[in-house]
């Protein structure tokens, strides 16, 4: 097998990884419970409206000067 077949090799073969995993997330699903839609929609309002943790600052003590 040629070297240059194996330096190029990748580039196909990543090409193909990538369409069929966009064909596989594409993919059409299976109604889904309004119960459960409802709910999933819900906790991710839930988890939007949470407050964001208190941002860490550094010491001063760390700092030159």
């Amino acid at each position: 097998m040629p070297d240059w077949l194996i330096w190029l090799l990748p580039v196909p073969v990543a090409t193909m990884a990538a369409v069929a995993w966009t064909s596989w997330t594409n993919r059409t699903r299976g109604p889904v419970k309004a119960v459960d839609s409802v709910q999933a929609h819900e906790r991710f309002r839930q988890a939007l409206a949470a407050p964001l943790p208190p941002v860490r600052k550094p010491d001063g003590d760390d700092q030159p000067g």
